[in-house]
């Protein structure tokens, strides 16, 4: 039907869910969602990852290249730990993270812990148009926004696994 009662039956279930989202009560998970242009913010998408697993966490990666937005938005709703990176792309983030942050911003983000960064080769203006989106969604940033020039260096990547790992604990603390 176009219009009127859809679900029929598991009504208790779905009316749990619905609470459980609007009520921002989210479970101790982490995602990381990016797109990336020359592996470079990926490179850095697999170091969070890293900060996050030395926390006991296992973060889900989605690389928005391949994954639709519905797709990544279940998860984002439920976890806890959200990171979003984007390469500068003509002053600008992706289009796709773009996207993503539009859709995100529309169902969810209260009270959510994020961390937002990207790589870039001149200008950098992504991480920070990253992070104001997710700060304007009342989400808690774990750290500044992290952009890298070029392709991070294997000492620049252990580097943010380890401040991610430490902002974590922190807010579990």
């Amino acid at each position: 039907p176009s219009h009127g009662i859809v679900w029929t039956e598991h009504i208790t279930d779905i009316l749990a869910l619905y609470k459980s989202w609007t009520s921002n009560e989210y479970d101790d998970t982490a995602i990381v969602v990016f797109d990336t242009m020359w592996h470079s913010t990926e490179a850095m998408a697999h170091a969070i990852e890293s900060g996050f697993l030395a926390c006991g966490l296992k973060p889900r990666l989605y690389n928005l290249h391949y994954c639709h937005n519905s797709d990544v938005i279940a998860d984002a709703m439920t976890a806890k730990y959200i990171a979003v990176g984007s390469p500068t792309l003509n002053n600008n983030m992706m289009p796709s993270v773009a996207s993503f942050l539009t859709y995100f911003k529309g169902l969810t983000g209260n009270k959510k812990k994020f961390i937002a960064f990207g790589s870039y080769g001149w200008g950098g203006q992504s991480p920070q148009q990253v992070y104001d989106m997710l700060a304007g969604c009342k989400a808690e940033a774990l750290l500044p926004a992290v952009k890298i020039a070029y392709k991070p260096s294997a000492e620049q990547l252990d580097k943010l696994a380890a401040d991610v790992a430490e902002a974590v604990k922190k807010s579990m603390e």
